[in-house]
């Protein structure tokens, strides 16, 4: 068998995201796990099932040494759940999931519906606008920080934060982003751990008085584990939601059917995080010899999870290459599986279902911008980065 070789890939060149299916297509038909030799190399995970074993068995492919493209270099802390493996994950993630189930997350859509259409009534009577820009981008910046009980005013700098923490990675070149971002959290342990006596009140307090195995966190972990929502949430929400304005705007008939029928708006949140898929690449660690996707692998091995590509797997997906609005079922793995699902789920999946309503609601039509076309990102989250608009109000 002779191993497909992925010598054009580079996730993080600027046009990675351009004609990424055409190389999602050849790691799905290689035989075995196609190979990305860039970044000290990457055996691909594409195929849907494949992908799927890897995530259900955190022992064998592991996040303990962190999940990014490339490795990171010298000590750092690890991101707090998502770069733990079990058993002690379980403890980590227990401290955020009970505020953040489907009942915590509905009671949280009436702030997040203000959010949205705050952010609609500042644009006004502007028709034509980057929805990146105004919206897309916005919600889940002020979303995050109003789940996590943050100032409102420092938005833009988190957000300004995060985007160069991402260049980091890309990069290589130390911005000094990291460390900004860890003093800004450090000063919002510092200014609350005082305030802090329920570690049931929200989300902030179980991070700050929690307990993992019957001790306190560590102020490294208290960070970590801050930091993480901060960098998760900020460009994956804002991806997915770009990509299904920008569907619609491409499918009027796909918005009058969810004007008739405004509850296939969640099945197609759905399929836009499958088809979107904004955590694109992930990393996981070989940890004994195992077969995968019919390659023999070796502990030490690194594997790079190719979400993109196995959203978009024929076997698993009739029309792969559509957003359906009632895809049913939907096994996709937008979120994540197993241990490491996505934690934030169902806020975004709340963020972007009322940013649909509220858009639905408001103007009677929308479309691409005919005069700029779209760009995409590229990186470990791949997508619409800008979204040229005209929208129409009803007359």
């Amino acid at each position: 068998m002779q191993q497909t070789i992925l010598a054009d890939l580079d996730i993080h060149a600027p046009d990675a995201r351009e004609g990424a299916e055409t190389i999602w297509a050849r790691m799905r038909e290689a035989d075995g796990l196609a190979f990305m030799p860039g970044y000290g190399g990457f055996h691909a995970v594409a195929r849907h099932d494949d992908l799927m074993t890897a995530l259900l068995d955190p022992r064998l492919f592991a996040s303990g040494g962190g999940i990014t493209v490339p490795a990171p270099d010298g000590v750092r802390s690890p991101h707090i759940p998502a770069e733990i493996d079990p058993p002690f994950h379980r403890s980590y993630r227990a401290l955020l999931t009970p505020y953040l189930t489907p009942q915590k997350v509905r009671e949280r859509e009436p702030s997040v519906r203000r959010l949205v259409t705050g952010l609609l009534d500042g644009i006004g009577d502007d028709l034509r606008f980057d929805f990146v820009e105004r919206v897309a981008r916005p919600l889940p910046v002020l979303g995050t920080i109003d789940l996590l009980g943050l100032p409102v005013e420092d938005a833009m700098l988190l957000d300004g934060l995060v985007v160069e923490l991402h260049e980091e990675v890309a990069t290589g070149v130390r911005t000094g982003a990291a460390q900004k971002l860890t003093d800004y959290v450090e000063h919002v342990i510092t200014r609350r751990q005082p305030q802090a006596s329920d570690a049931r009140a929200d989300l902030l307090s179980s991070i700050l008085l929690g307990t993992v195995d019957g001790r306190a966190l560590t102020l490294d972990e208290q960070v970590s584990m801050i930091r993480l929502f901060l960098i998760g949430g900020f460009d994956t929400t804002a991806i997915a939601l770009a990509t299904a304005i920008w569907w619609l705007a491409e499918h009027p008939a796909d918005i009058a059917r969810l004007r008739a029928d405004p509850a296939l708006i969640d099945s197609m949140i759905e399929d836009v995080v499958r088809f979107a898929s904004p955590s694109t690449y992930l990393r996981r660690t070989v940890t004994a010899p195992v077969e995968l996707g019919g390659t023999q692998l070796q502990a030490g091995d690194q594997l790079l999870l190719a979400f993109g590509a196995a959203n978009r797997d024929p076997v698993r997906f009739d029309r792969p290459d559509d957003i359906v609005l009632d895809r049913s079922p939907n096994p996709h793995l937008g979120f994540g599986a197993g241990h490491h699902r996505c934690v934030g789920s169902f806020f975004a999946k709340l963020e972007m279902r009322v940013a649909v309503q509220e858009i639905l609601a408001r103007y009677a039509h929308f479309r691409l911008d005919p005069d700029q076309p779209c760009r995409m990102g590229s990186g470990l989250n791949q997508g619409i980065t800008f979204l040229p608009m005209v929208f129409e109000r009803p007359r």
